[in-house]
């Protein structure tokens, strides 16, 4: 079993509903469980304007999934909660993306492990930090304790404290 680390986004509908939904289907998935559960966080939005604000999670799988089998899986889920890609970075009803898998890395067409830009998003950083603050970005050599360190330096406010789910 490998631990995944998927990060859970969304600022459409209900999107507490979303998540938990979200988790039990993930759960559900061959050779799966969730572990733990990062607690949620409101974050501005990023991209196109006049977004509503998201929330954000990070949920740990143990997982014996392919990632790219895991990907397509993620990707379903998003599509039965009514996710749309029409904009990017627009508004979504739920967004899963996995953003690390152990110390792998991964550099497909489809799929980059760790996500690319991680270590520029508190709002993944900071609900990574709830389960895993001492996991180390495989080329980076920064956990991702000291990668939100580096966010919150750099001047980004801290996220307001979350709520549990």
């Amino acid at each position: 079993m490998m631990t995944v680390y998927i990060a859970l986004g969304g600022n459409l509908d209900d999107v507490k509903a979303a998540f938990i939904s979200a988790r039990s289907m993930i759960a559900a998935l061959p050779d799966t469980r969730v572990t733990e559960s990062s607690k949620r966080y409101r974050t501005p939005a990023i991209g196109p304007a006049g977004q509503p604000d998201y929330l954000n999670a990070v949920i740990a799988i143990a997982t014996e999934m392919q990632p790219i089998e895991l990907l397509d899986a993620l990707q379903a889920i998003e599509l039965e909660h009514g996710r749309e890609r029409k904009e990017h970075w627009g508004a979504r009803t739920l967004d899963l993306d996995i953003v690390a898998i152990e110390q792998e890395i991964i550099s497909l067409e489809r799929l980059s492990v760790p996500h690319p830009l991680m270590f520029e998003r508190q709002f993944v950083l900071r609900p990574l930090c709830d389960l895993a603050p001492e996991w180390q970005h495989p080329q980076l050599k920064l956990s991702a304790a000291e990668g939100l360190e580096k966010i919150i330096a750099a001047g980004e406010s801290p996220l307001p404290e979350g709520e549990a789910w």
